[in-house]
């Protein structure tokens, strides 16, 4: 889930990722998926795009962090603040007074230790059912397909 790569941590690439976002969302839709679990799994991907773009120096925005980040597991948000690169002369790194205050709120969270999203998760897919508009018992199927090990039932 979180990028360690140096220069992956910046605003600028969580502009991006909620960009990519917005494409697969609206691919989603074109395609009539709005009801697979497909959005419930990008929402961590949200919040770390979010949280890559927001304020982060004053106690509303830890406690904002906090609440709006309840996909992420409390070690995934202290890794983005921590790995967090300014892009701009204003811009500052996050205070590390700031990653622990953000780090005492979430520690009351119960959650997962996990830092990265396991690659090996098989996500459950479902095909819509579209019934035929043909009678199948009766349609004849060829030979020459040689699916004589079926039977009809």
């Amino acid at each position: 889930m979180c990028s360690c790569r140096k220069g992956m941590q910046i605003s600028r690439k969580g502009m991006q990722i909620r960009c990519n976002i917005s494409y697969l969302e609206e691919w989603l839709k074109e395609k009539n998926l709005q009801g697979s679990c497909a959005i419930d799994t990008m929402e961590p991907l949200c919040q770390t795009a979010w949280l890559l773009q927001v304020n982060k120096s004053t106690d509303e925005d830890a406690k904002e962090i906090c609440e709006r980040c309840s996909g992420l597991s409390a070690v995934q948000v202290v890794k983005i603040l921590n790995s967090y690169t300014p892009i701009d002369d204003f811009e500052k790194r996050v205070a590390p007074s700031f990653v622990r205050k953000v780090q005492s709120i979430l520690q009351g969270n119960e959650g997962s230790a996990q830092l990265m999203l396991d690659s090996k998760y098989l996500f459950q897919v479902t095909f819509p059912f579209s019934p035929s508009p043909q009678a199948l018992e009766v349609i004849q199927v060829p030979s020459s397909l040689k699916v004589g090990f079926l039977t009809r039932l």
